[in-house]
C-alpha cells in the first residue's frame, strides 16, 4: 500500500482476473515478499496453496464442499460459508514467486492458463509479451497492462477509488520509517491487520453484490424478490467490466457453484465506499497528486 497506493487495489482485482501475471525485481527477497503479501489480501488463501506448485494440480476442487451450515459470530465459519478463499491457483494456474529460466516451458506450456511468477532475471523482460498479461518492475515500481482486454477491467470505478485512497491516506499518515512494521502511533489504524480486514471486507462485498447482480438478472420483473433498501445493482461500483472478466474465471466458477445463492442475505451488497463522484473525492486526488 505504501509503495503502489491505488495501484494495490488494481494488483488484489488482476489476481482475481486470472491472467497471467509477471513480477520482476533484482532482489529476491523483495521479490518474493512483494507475492506472498498480494495473495494473502484474500483470506485464507495462504493456507490453501496445495494446487499451486503444477498447472495439472486440482486436488482443491475435487475435495471442496459446500458449507451446510453457518456461525456468523465465528469469523472463520463466515469466511468459508462466503466461499472464501477464493481458489486463484487451480487446475490450470501456477504460482511461483521466484521462477528459474528451467521453467519457462512450463510458463509456455498450452495447458497452464494463468499464473502469477516472480523472476530476477532480464531474459523475461526482454519477452514480456509473451509471458505476461501484466507485468510489475519491482526495480522502477512500475505496472504495465499489455492486454487492451484487462485495461478495462482493471479501471477503478470512484467507489474504488475512494476506499483506497481512505486506506492509502491512513498508511502515510501512521508511518515510520524507523519501524514500518509498526504504525507511529502504535494503534490499530494503518497496522497490517487493519489493512487486511479492510481488504476482507471489499472483498465479501465484491461477492456478496455479484450473487445480488445475478438474483437481479432471474428476478428483474418481480419486485417483492428485490432487497428493499438496495437501490439498482450495487455490483456496477466494482466496475462491470471487471464484474463481467470475473465471470468468465476458474475461481468464480469454482466459488459459485459451491456457495449458496442468496449470500446477500448474510452480507449487505453494497461497495464500502458506494456513492457518485463528490468534491471531496476530487480535493483528495488534487492533493495526492501534489
Amino acid at each position: 500500500v505504501r509503495e503502489f497506493r491505488w495501484q494495490t487495489l488494481v494488483l488484489l482485482k488482476c489476481c482475481l482476473l486470472q491472467p497471467k501475471m509477471l513480477f520482476f525485481g533484482s532482489r529476491c527477497e523483495r521479490l518474493c515478499m512483494m507475492q506472498f503479501s498480494l495473495i494473502s489480501l484474500i483470506p485464507g488463501l495462504l493456507r490453501n496453496l496445495c494446487d499451486s506448485a503444477g498447472p495439472e494440480l486440482d486436488n482443491y476442487e475435487k475435495n471442496l464442499q459446500r458449507p451446510t451450515s453457518l456461525r456468523t459470530s465465528d469469523r472463520n465459519s463466515l469466511l468459508a460459508y462466503m466461499g472464501l478463499p477464493l481458489q486463484i491457483f487451480g487446475k490450470g494456474s501456477l504460482f511461483g514467486p521466484y521462477t528459474p529460466l528451467q521453467q519457462l516451458d512450463v510458463l509456455a506450456d498450452f495447458g497452464t492458463k494463468s499464473y502469477i511468477v516472480g523472476s530476477t532475471n532480464s531474459l523475461l523482460l526482454q519477452q514480456k509479451d509473451r509471458y505476461s498479461d501484466i507485468l510489475i518492475n519491482l526495480d522502477e515500481d512500475s505496472i504495465n497492462i499489455t492486454s487492451t482486454s484487462l485495461k478495462s477491467a482493471l479501471a477503478l470505478s470512484t467507489p474504488d477509488r475512494r476506499w483506497i485512497d481512505f486506506i492509502t491516506q491512513n498508511v502515510n499518515d501512521t508511518w515510520d520509517d524507523a519501524n514500518p512494521g509498526m504504525p507511529k502511533t502504535m494503534g490499530y489504524v494503518g497496522s497490517e491487520e487493519f489493512i487486511r480486514l479492510q481488504f476482507e471486507e471489499y472483498l465479501l462485498s465484491l461477492i456478496s453484490s455479484v450473487k445480488y447482480h445475478n438474483h437481479l438478472a432471474i428476478h428483474s420483473q418481480n419486485p417483492r424478490m428485490l432487497l428493499p433498501h438496495i437501490e439498482g445493482d450495487p455490483s456496477l461500483d466494482f466496475n462491470a467490466d471487471f464484474i463481467e472478466a470475473w465471470k468468465r474465471t476458474e475461481n468464480y466458477r469454482i466459488w459459485d457453484s459451491h456457495t449458496d445463492s442468496h449470500l446477500f442475505d448474510i452480507v449487505e451488497p453494497k461497495h464500502p465506499c458506494a456513492g457518485g463522484l463528490t468534491i471531496d473525492d476530487v480535493q483528495r486526488r488534487i492533493a495526492q497528486q501534489v
